[in-house]
């Protein structure tokens, strides 16, 4: 039985064009939301730093000022090339330095590099996809979107509270220039197979080098780029530098390098491939959940199948010069690498090690490259021309989604940096709590070691414009405003656990004057302030029962001495005026003992 053949009359062509026209136009309107939702993206980590930002160096900062401490040059070579894990963090090292000895070890200018060197990134990415890729219009928006969502995630919560992150940053940022400066050096040498420019070539190299010194995963560019180098059929004499400077780099790199004795050893590793499978999936799947270890598995295992098929079409995209798709590849790669290694090293610590939020930078930067991929695919289906505008619609539901979860992270990050603020009290005050000290640096000694040297040299918390409040009479060191003019209650005081006699006081307290919660909290023993205390612990419960409060983070919690046990402690708040000025709410009463509000 013949069936007619389906044919298109005039009528019809009008009616496929409005279509196609009316497709244009939204998916260039869901570009626009795309584009703004990274940008956004931008506007939540930035936040993320100002609401949990902290003076107070956390963890591996303190070998550091420890070993400066002890009378060791911060710009000597042998210091600068120490091994600190499995990592040589030549490039970190300089800037910590610089944030040392230009701005007061106060983190801000590491926290600010930590943006800059994202927004670098991005940029970058956005100059690729014009230039490799040829991306323009909705398809180009629509990707820019999607990297500065992934690289801007507050997912990987501890870039936006730990300066010393940078080199978290810094790594991506210059694998991902290494590859674009060898793509640049292919397409070059597709346009003038005499003489291609060694420039290019120069640029990914030194980015490798870059990568190396800033993360111990940036060994990995070495193979990548010599593979990629061979697989694009590049001048001898390119692949040869590639090879040999990567040799050298590797060389120098595990001189003298000896193996952190409590990380799993990586030779070792790969004797338990299912472990470690399971560890790598957790590491990408931990992108979509928090906390379901098996569901992120699951979702791991997904994204590495699709990352499989995307290697086995790689000389598709070069038989048709299809360099971005090949900076996707190459960068996916680099991600599944840096899992991996990761996975040899840490397996002793558990498949749940692999959602520790700091691997996010890494696993986010996987998933984005596999979206750039779907993007383009879509884009290229002409004939069906809705399937882009359904790839829109699937990222946009992506970025809202992560849009819904930001709290969570964002929150993390405030306890985090809340409870730094809390410790920076204490070691201000010279309250050393034990327990205290062991979450601030895991060597107790090497932070008392750093806290003298910053107060020396009134570095960090030392460094602030309540330097020089301890030990000054309230009525000489600030202007003393009506108590009308702020809100607060003490709501719990306890003995410290420290050598020195004092307590801990944890309540509430709010600046009615500035609408906002205070900026910090003072104590007052004998009218001499003796006590400091962190705002920002979250406190619903205040803003229910105070109509006047208009945020949660009015929690306060701190330390104060006391020249006599039993002496009357006086609270004060201080307020956001200039100068600032303190606003009495409460005294010490050895009635409260409530543990409910501690921090």
């Amino acid at each position: 039985m013949n069936l007619p053949s389906a044919t298109v009359t005039d009528r019809d062509v009008p009616a496929a064009e409005g279509c196609r026209h009316v497709g244009a136009r939204v998916s260039a309107g869901l570009s626009y939301v795309i584009l703004l939702g990274g940008m956004s993206a931008i506007a939540v980590a930035v936040y993320t730093i100002w609401v949990s930002y902290s003076s107070l160096p956390w963890w591996d900062t303190w070998e550091y000022i420890a070993a400066i401490a002890k009378g060791e040059s911060p710009l000597s070579p042998s210091w600068l090339w120490r091994q600190h894990n499995e990592h040589r963090l030549v490039i970190q090292k300089l800037f910590f330095v610089v944030d040392l000895k230009m701005f007061h070890a106060r983190q801000v200018f590491l926290l600010a590099s930590i943006v800059i060197i994202q927004l670098l990134h991005l940029g970058l990415w956005g100059w690729s996809m014009r230039v490799l890729g040829g991306w323009r219009g909705a398809l180009w928006r629509s990707g820019v979107g999607l990297v500065a969502f992934c690289i801007f995630c507050p997912s990987p919560w501890l870039n936006y509270t730990m300066g010393f992150q940078v080199d978290f940053v810094l790594s991506p940022l210059f694998a991902t220039l290494s590859f674009v400066g060898l793509l640049l050096y292919w397409t070059d040498a597709q346009r003038h197979p005499g003489k291609p420019s060694s420039k290019f070539l120069w640029l990914s190299i030194l980015a490798a080098l870059g990568g190396t010194y800033s993360l111990a995963n940036g060994n990995l560019l070495w193979p990548l780029l010599v593979a990629a180098a061979l697989f694009l059929r590049l001048r001898a004499s390119a692949v040869l530098s590639f090879a040999i400077t990567g040799a050298v780099s590797t060389s120098l790199y595990f001189y003298h390098y000896v193996r952190p004795s409590y990380h799993a050893d990586p030779t070792a590793s790969p004797g338990t491939p299912l472990r470690l499978l399971e560890f790598v999936a957790a590491y990408f799947g931990g992108s979509w959940v928090n906390e379901a270890i098996v569901t992120a598995g699951v979702i791991g295992i997904i994204g590495l199948a699709v990352a499989l098929v995307v290697l086995l079409r790689a000389p598709c995209y070069v038989r048709t010069s299809r360099a971005f798709a090949l900076q996707l590849v190459l960068t996916s790669a680099f991600c599944v690498g840096t899992a991996v290694i990761t996975a040899a090293g840490r397996l002793r610590f558990g498949v749940r090690y692999a959602l520790e939020n700091r691997y996010q930078t890494f696993a986010l930067l996987f998933w984005c490259s596999l979206g750039l991929l779907l993007l383009e695919y879509a884009f290229s289906l002409r004939a069906k021309q809705y399937r882009f505008l359904m790839a829109q619609i699937c990222l946009l539901a992506v970025l809202v989604r992560g849009a819904i979860l930001a709290d969570r992270p964002i929150q993390k990050a405030r306890a985090h940096g809340f409870g730094l603020n809390i410790a920076s009290t204490a070691l201000r005050t010279g309250l050393y709590e034990p327990k205290l000290l062991t979450v601030v640096a895991e060597d107790s000694d090497k932070l008392l070691l750093g806290v003298n040297y910053f107060r020396e040299h009134q570095l960090s918390l030392f460094s602030g414009w309540d330097s020089s409040l301890l030990g000054s009479p309230l009525e000489v060191a600030l202007p003393v405003v009506s108590s009308n003019e702020c809100a607060g209650r003490l709501e719990l005081t306890r003995p410290t656990d420290s050598a020195a006699p004092g307590l801990l006081l944890v309540g509430w307290a709010w600046d009615r004057k500035h609408h906002q919660p205070p900026r910090e909290i003072i104590a007052t023993s004998e009218g001499v302030i003796a006590g400091l205390g962190a705002v920002g612990y979250s406190r619903p419960s205040v803003r229910t029962a105070d109509p006047g409060s208009s945020s949660s983070y009015t929690g306060f919690a701190g330390y104060v001495r006391q020249s006599q046990p039993g002496s009357v402690v006086k609270v004060y708040a201080i307020l956001h005026d200039s100068p600032p000025s303190a606003c009495y709410f409460d005294t010490t009463d050895e009635g409260r003992r409530t543990e409910k509000t501690s921090p």
